[in-house]
């Protein structure tokens, strides 16, 4: 099987002997790919310069399987907006952070041109981004989409029953599978309505900075029980102040 000029991102390389690298991609039409660059590592090789991450490009493989060969892979200069761009400092981390959620949420082979065009927009959001104040607002959008789009949504404007209404004040903690579940009590691993609430994307709620905090907490929370023991290694590049 021959594919050519399909629209991607490169995800993460991996060495592969001294000369080649595994190269996972996110394509439009075709999903998560694992793809052998021969030769890639090569001081001289014209892919070198094309395989790094958040430019938009344009990648031909042929072969089936788990890991098909590469062909080519360019530069698609049909992006400007994009390609001038660079993410830098806690944007560049938060890329890799995006990176490593489609790496340990998606299956290969398995298409999701929805996220694909998130993903895009993602990254230019972050290389855009003037504040870092802007930067969490980006990731939250970001997860909630990939988790939509795997089969892991989470409604944080309804209980666990999926009637009833989760209120300001009340007390909940969340349940793989199930929901928000409401306690009598606030305890460890439990959090404010209000702080449930505001992880809508399209909520008008209000935090202050600690009930911001608790919101990323909760977040990590849910992504550390749906990836199971899957580490995310660019979280350890944020503390203490992890997004």
């Amino acid at each position: 099987m021959r594919v050519h000029h399909q629209r991607a991102y490169v995800l993460v390389n991996r060495p592969y002997s001294e000369t080649s690298w595994i190269v996972e991609v996110f394509t439009r039409e075709y999903g998560r790919l694992g793809l052998m660059a021969k030769g890639a590592r090569r001081f001289k090789s014209r892919l070198k310069g094309s395989l790094m991450p958040f430019q938009p490009i344009l990648v031909s493989w042929t072969g089936k399987g788990e890991l098909p060969i590469l062909t080519s892979a360019e530069i698609d200069q049909t992006d400007y907006n994009l390609v001038d761009h660079e993410l830098r400092g806690d944007a560049l981390v938060c890329g890799f952070y995006c990176n490593e959620l489609i790496v340990n949420l998606l299956h290969r082979h398995d298409p999701h041109s929805a996220l694909f065009d998130r993903y895009h927009s993602t990254v230019m959001a972050l290389a855009e981004a003037d504040s870092d104040e802007l930067l969490p607002l980006v990731l939250r959008k970001f997860e909630q989409v990939v988790m939509k789009e795997t089969g892991y949504q989470i409604n944080f404007d309804f209980e666990a029953d999926g009637k009833t209404s989760i209120e300001d004040h009340g007390i909940y903690r969340y349940q793989p599978t199930q929901g928000f579940v409401r306690l009598a009590s606030l305890q460890r691993g439990a959090f404010y309505g209000r702080v449930i609430k505001s992880l809508n994307t399209q909520s008008s709620v209000s935090l202050n900075n600690q009930e911001v905090s608790q919101g990323k907490q909760l977040m990590r929370d849910i992504l550390s029980k749906t990836l199971g023991h899957k580490p995310i290694v660019s979280r350890e590049l944020f503390y203490p102040k992890s997004r």
